[in-house]
């Protein structure tokens, strides 16, 4: 093989393990399979993450996004890594609290930094409810969760 060919196999290998390893943690929700819906989950919350537009620091490396829902007994309901800015969640009736927190990209996103720049909010949750959440994260001080509801169907 010349050097050219060589090079070109290589990249062409690095490129097919960034691809795989994506592929990877997208299909999987980089979660640790802690998700239990709850019994008769009759209601929704749809929580979106965004940047706030005001915000002068960034990750350099990117980052991941860590959400979590835990139940009035403390048990995880939901616990998700997400590299995408929204997750759609069914959900009893009942109180959870809602977390977020970032994982910093440590290098690249296969490697995670310790959780930073995390909130929380109680929640109570109705039957037939709609909730709709938008986290808002100013990186390197922290987010702010803001919730609204739907009247009670």
């Amino acid at each position: 093989m010349t050097g050219v060919a060589a090079a070109a196999y290589v990249r062409w290998m690095i490129r097919a393990i960034v691809i795989g390893a994506a592929l990877a943690l997208l299909l999987s929700g980089c979660g640790n399979g802690a998700d239990k819906p709850e019994q008769g989950a009759d209601a929704s919350l749809h929580v979106k993450h965004v940047l706030d537009p005001a915000a002068e620091q960034h990750y350099m490396e990117g980052s991941i996004w860590h959400v979590r829902v835990v139940d009035a007994d403390g048990a995880e309901v939901v616990d998700r890594k997400l590299p995408g800015a929204s997750v759609s969640l069914r959900l009893g009736a009942g109180r959870y609290r809602l977390e977020s927190e970032e994982l910093p990209c440590d290098g690249n996103c296969s490697r995670l930094d310790p959780g930073t720049d995390g909130c929380s909010t109680e929640l109570t949750v109705q039957p037939g409810q709609e909730l709709a959440a938008t986290v808002t994260l100013e990186p390197g001080h922290g987010c702010s969760i803001a919730v609204l509801k739907s009247a009670r169907t």
